[in-house]
C-alpha cells in the first residue's frame, strides 16, 4: 500500500468512527438520559498540556504543547470504546509561554503546577493569542493565556471524555433518577444521569470527600465511562435501568480553594 493509499484509509477510518461516535452520541438522549444543548461559556478551550523537549533555540522550541480535549470524543463511551477511541491521533498546538496572570498564583504556585504538567497531570483552560512581530528576525510566537486549571489527584491513566459532573438537585422516590449532570468539557451538550462511581478512580478517604464536595458545588473535572445502573423501586416493583458515570481520573481546580 502506497503512502498516499495508507493517508486516505488512516483518514477515511478516522471519520467512519467520528461519524458513528456523533450518531451514537445523539441516538442514546431518548431513554437512557435527557439531553440538552447548553450555552458554552466564553472562557476559552480546556487543553492536555504537555512541554516540548525539542532541541532548538526558544521560543521556536522549548514551549509547550497544547491538545483541546475531547477532540475525538463527543459523547460519553463505555470503557472498550473510550480505548478504541484513544487510538486516533490528535491535534496539537505549540506555543512558546503560558500566562498565568489571571490565575493569580505566586512563583511557588507556579512552580508547583509546571511540575504537574511536566508528569501529564494538568489541564488549562484559556485562550490562545499571537504576540506581535516587532522586527524581521524576530518569529511570531503564541501565549495561552489561562484563566483555569486543574491537577491529577493521582496517576490514574485517564480513560473516556472529559467531564464537568454536577449535581442537578433533583430528588426522586424512586430510581433511576437524574441525580448527575455532565457536561462535556469544550462542547455545548450537557446530559443528565442516574448514578455515578469514583471506585475506578482510586482515591484515597480525603480526596472522595474533596470530589463530592465539588461535585455538589463548581463541579468535578473527570475523564469517564458509562455503565447500566439498577435503581430501586420502594414498592416490591421491577427497578428499572440507568445509565451511571464511572469516574477513571479525577482532576481537582488549583490551586485549591480555602
Amino acid at each position: 500500500m502506497s503512502y498516499l493509499q495508507s493517508t486516505i484509509h488512516f483518514t477515511l477510518n478516522r471519520t467512519l468512527k467520528l461519524g458513528a461516535a456523533l450518531l451514537a452520541f445523539f441516538a442514546i438522549t431518548t431513554s437512557a438520559y435527557a439531553q440538552t444543548i447548553v450555552k458554552q461559556e466564553l472562557s476559552g478551550t480546556t487543553y492536555i498540556v504537555k512541554p516540548d523537549y525539542r532541541k532548538c533555540a526558544f521560543p521556536v522550541c522549548g514551549g509547550w504543547y497544547l491538545t483541546p480535549v475531547n477532540q475525538y470524543s463527543l459523547y460519553l463511551q463505555t470503557e472498550t470504546e473510550a480505548h478504541d477511541i484513544a487510538s486516533l491521533l490528535p491535534n496539537t498546538i505549540y506555543v512558546a509561554y503560558i500566562n498565568y496572570k489571571r490565575l493569580g498564583l505566586n512563583e511557588k504556585q507556579v512552580a508547583e503546577l509546571e511540575a504537574a504538567i511536566r508528569n501529564d497531570q494538568a489541564l488549562l483552560r484559556g485562550n490562545v493569542t499571537s504576540t506581535p512581530v516587532t522586527t524581521k528576525l524576530a518569529p511570531r510566537t503564541q501565549t495561552l493565556v489561562a484563566n483555569g486549571a486543574w491537577v491529577g489527584a493521582n496517576k490514574n491513566a485517564p480513560t473516556g471524555p472529559y467531564l464537568n459532573i454536577t449535581s442537578t438537585g433533583i430528588v426522586c422516590i424512586t430510581t433511576p433518577c437524574p441525580y448527575f449532570k455532565a457536561n462535556i468539557i469544550n462542547s455545548d451538550y450537557s446530559s443528565e444521569f442516574h448514578d455515578f462511581s469514583l471506585e475506578k478512580a482510586a482515591l484515597d478517604r480525603e480526596q472522595e470527600a474533596q470530589a463530592w464536595q465539588a461535585l455538589s458545588t463548581n463541579g468535578l473535572v473527570i475523564t469517564g465511562t458509562k455503565y447500566e445502573s439498577t435503581g430501586f423501586d420502594e414498592t416490591g416493583a421491577e427497578p428499572g435501568k440507568g445509565i451511571g458515570i464511572a469516574a477513571t481520573k479525577v482532576f481537582f481546580a488549583f490551586p485549591a480553594k480555602k
